[in-house]
């Protein structure tokens, strides 16, 4: 049977068995029929990425409701959502022109709100250092890591000469900045190799 008829069938029976459940905002709409599920409470956490949108059905389904969220965090866009195609590089659209769509974080901010201080989640406090300075305003409260200072721990900066983007032609990237990030990739190879590695890339 379809989960979605089976929750239609016991919805008593559910909320026994599992008062709380944790869905995203589409499943809460696909799954549990409206007028079977309340909830005394809706909570959504992330919520700078969720659409206004998506997040109706859930909140039709609650009689009171939570929205945890960053608005300094990037707002829903659709850019992972894009397909690559054999035209990808000649499109005239660049990154930065993809429609970014309004979070129910946005929309809430006429709702009372309470700014959580502690951030505790880094491994290393440096790690948060640059964002409680520079968007926070040194107002988070942070946690010492019970290491400092040590060789090839942590986040380290390294500067790369003339690594300048490239927003025209194929390329569409910074040449000098990948070959150095070539080069890392094999010197890590070559000192660690019992370490795994993983390479993030701001761009398609």
């Amino acid at each position: 049977m379809p989960i979605r008829k089976l929750f239609n069938k016991i919805p008593n029976l559910i909320m026994t068995l599992k008062p709380c459940l944790m869905m995203s905002p589409l499943s809460v709409s696909q799954f549990l029929e409206s007028d079977c599920y309340q909830f005394d409470t809706v909570i959504f956490d992330e919520a700078s990425q969720v659409k206004t949108e998506n997040a109706i059905g859930a909140i039709f389904r609650g009689k009171q409701i939570i929205i945890a969220g960053d608005s300094h965090q990037l707002p829903p866009t659709n850019f992972f959502e894009v397909s690559a195609t054999e035209n990808e590089f000649d499109s005239d659209i660049e990154e930065e022109d993809l429609p970014l769509d309004t979070s129910i974080l946005e929309e809430a901010i006429f709702l009372p709100s309470r700014e959580l201080l502690w951030h505790y989640r880094s491994r290393h406090e440096h790690l948060i250092a640059f964002s409680n300075a520079k968007i926070y305003k040194n107002r988070l409260v942070t946690f010492p890591a019970n290491k400092d200072k040590v060789p090839d721990w942590g986040v380290e900066y390294i500067y790369v000469k003339d690594g300048v983007y490239n927003g025209e032609g194929i390329s569409r990237g910074n040449v000098k900045e990948a070959e150095k990030v070539a080069e890392e990739v094999f010197n890590h190879i070559r000192n660690y190799p019992d370490r795994t590695l993983g390479v993030i890339a701001f761009g398609v």
